[in-house]
């Protein structure tokens, strides 16, 4: 929409009441009991589970990447060895 000066005050009015939420350009999480030993997060789940009560691994990749999908098949052995920890 056409910025205006009330719109302005609004948002400036709720990012400091901490109102607002992120706009983040991320697929929808696979719900918890679709994971597997290794997760794949996104954006919007990324902090619940990288920041959550357990240690964690995090891989950050790019699917395209020949490297990233070479070692896919370690990581899926180290998340089966830790998954109870």
């Amino acid at each position: 929409g056409e910025l205006t000066e009330e719109g302005l005050d609004s948002f400036l009015v709720a990012h400091a009441a901490g109102s607002l939420s992120p706009d983040l350009k991320s697929e929808e999480p696979l719900a918890d009991a679709d994971q597997e030993d290794v997760w794949v997060l996104v954006g919007k789940d990324h902090d619940k589970v990288a920041f959550g009560d357990k240690n964690v691994l995090v891989e950050y990749y790019a699917p395209w990447c020949g490297h990233c999908k070479q070692l896919a098949p370690i990581y899926e052995k180290v998340g089966a060895h830790y998954k109870d920890d």
